[in-house]
């Protein structure tokens, strides 16, 4: 009786999750119901019992809601906060900043990106990342680090060209709304905290007057 009193209790706990990640995905993508109810092949009402918990839906349905709203179904039945997929579980501050903290901080903030709700969000930081990547990768050729024949482009020229062109997407993102002031809550230390702490002395100690000397 304990164990099928157990079981139950997981199952609610289930639904009750599925549920609250339900309604919080479509209000952060800013859709009504009636919206989302359509795109989603269901009637309002059944929605509207799925995202109170009333009722529980079948498997194809949260595969359809994980593929509607960008998530994996492990996100959205509450087993992961990992929206997609990444493995962010130990990304604490580990205080130093080794290549690993660089690809925690990268996981963390991808982990971080709206879920289809701001598509040119999405395309900035895919674009912006590929350009880093890319003009990362022809400094290494420069050194020896990479051979130059991966490059169609000759990678001195390739490599001021990656420049520019994120100089073009910064240009471009400033066009997106400003919502840094009611961003996601960071009151708890990561390796992301720890990068941008770098990033700005290496910044501050490159060009202020004490760093020029």
């Amino acid at each position: 009786m304990e164990e099928k009193n157990s079981r139950n209790s997981k199952k609610g706990e289930k639904v009750t999750k599925f549920a609250s990640k339900l309604s919080q995905l479509r209000k952060e993508r800013g859709i009504s119901q009636k919206k989302a109810s359509e795109d989603l092949g269901i009637s309002q009402a059944l929605l509207s019992h799925y995202e109170k918990g009333i009722r529980e839906c079948g498997l194809d349905f949260v595969v359809r809601c994980s593929e509607y709203y960008g998530v994996t179904t492990d996100y959205l039945l509450g087993a992961s906060e990992s929206r997609n997929g990444l493995d962010i579980d130990g990304l604490v501050d580990d205080g130093e900043l080794s290549v690993t903290t660089l690809l925690q901080a990268t996981k963390y903030m991808l982990n971080l990106l709206p879920t289809g709700n701001d598509e040119s969000v999405l395309r900035y930081v895919y674009d912006y990342y590929i350009l880093s990547i890319y003009r990362c990768a022809t400094t290494m050729a420069k050194t020896g680090s990479l051979p130059k024949e991966l490059f169609k482009i000759d990678y001195s020229l390739g490599r001021e060209l990656a420049s520019a062109a994120i100089a073009m997407e910064d240009a471009k993102f400033v066009f997106i709304e400003d919502k840094s002031r009611t961003g996601t809550d960071l009151s708890k230390r990561t390796v992301l905290h720890s990068v941008i702490e770098k990033a700005e002395e290496l910044i501050l100690k490159t060009f202020t007057p004490e760093g020029l000397e």
